[in-house]
């Protein structure tokens, strides 16, 4: 047995269990995508709490001469211009979850120009 250095190990586990993502957060859209290809899409459930996303995903096999258990969980807090309440997962036939959302637009600053008014001031009674 080599052992292996903990990067790599790690990302070796992760591509095991299903979990290299790939995110996509410009102006229009964050989007979150999951390779989970070992899971089906009643062993992954998608929550949000407040403007956390959590993707978990969980799977429990019985062989004949044993068990396992594969598990991955994954956070991310949503930025305050994503729309939560637009959010949308999807789950493609090779086992790729998507996870979508739109930004909110800023409302737009224009310019323009603000007149000065011309106000007269008050006459002080019989002096000058």
């Amino acid at each position: 047995m080599t052992l292996q250095p903990l990067q790599r190990s790690v990302a070796r586990r992760r591509q095991e269990a299903g979990c290299l993502e790939k995110i996509v957060d410009d102006e229009n859209k964050l989007a979150i995508s999951l390779n989970v290809k070992n899971f089906k899409p009643e062993e992954l459930k998608v929550d949000l709490d407040g403007r956390v996303l959590r993707i978990e995903g969980k799977q429990e096999v019985q062989e004949k001469d044993g068990y396992s258990m594969r598990t991955f969980v994954r956070e991310w807090a949503l930025p305050e211009n994503v729309d939560v309440e637009k959010i949308k997962s999807s789950m493609t036939e090779d086992g790729h979850l998507s996870i979508e959302a739109p930004k909110m637009t800023k409302p737009s600053i224009t310019s323009k120009s603000i007149p000065i008014e011309k106000t007269v001031a008050p006459k002080k009674d019989g002096k000058k």
